[in-house]
């Protein structure tokens, strides 16, 4: 394995060690949001979530999730490291300075910050496959913790409407992001798959 993280192939193995680790944990944690999902719906709609549907939808977000999501955490970490060494050598400080400059990309408070915000990101994406999956909803509307520590990027985002499509309009909206998201049954869409159906 290649020990030099100024060299890509470093990076690369790390990638694959750390999808090793977290790929069970970020598919068991699609499969409770979508179940999560499925109970935000009115008791006598649930049935109309496709559970095919849904365990296709989780196994194409794995794939997706594994090529932007975490190619993005390593390219960050990746690129904050080589910094870090290229500054320390060129300064020629002692160890020490390297392992100040590395405590902040690897210590504990990053990897919490970084673990709760995927998850949430994760979590939320399973509550959204099961909303599709219903044939039901069309929008979500963004419920915030609604307490003082809600930030100023989420706090007019209270009760905003957002298409059930729009991932990128989502929470979390930042790291450590708190919000979350509820459905919105339309009349119309429930209409027509009972309709669908007795037909």
């Amino acid at each position: 394995m290649p020990i030099d993280p100024r060299q890509l192939d470093f990076w690369n193995a790390e990638e694959n060690d750390f999808w090793d680790i977290i790929n069970e944990l970020i598919v068991m944690t699609l499969h409770d949001g979508a179940m999560e999902g499925i109970m935000a719906l009115p008791a006598n709609l649930r049935v109309l979530a496709d559970m095919n549907w849904i365990n296709q939808n989780v196994l194409n977000y794995v794939r997706t999730y594994r090529f932007s999501w975490i190619k993005s955490i390593t390219d960050t970490i990746r690129t904050q490291v080589q910094q870090a060494i290229m500054d320390w050598m060129r300064e020629g400080s002692p160890l020490s300075a390297l392992e100040n400059r590395l405590t902040p990309i690897f210590g504990q408070v990053r990897a919490e910050m970084i673990a709760a915000t995927e998850t949430t990101r994760v979590y939320q994406s399973g509550n959204q496959a099961a909303w599709e999956a219903s044939g039901i909803v069309s929008k979500m509307v963004w419920r915030t913790a609604e307490d003082d520590l809600v930030c100023d990027i989420c706090g007019p985002m209270e009760g905003v409407e957002i298409g059930i499509g729009d991932i990128d309009a989502q929470p979390p909206a930042h790291s450590n992001c708190r919000c979350s998201s509820v459905p919105v049954v339309d009349d119309n869409l429930v209409k027509a798959k009972f309709d669908k159906i007795n037909s």
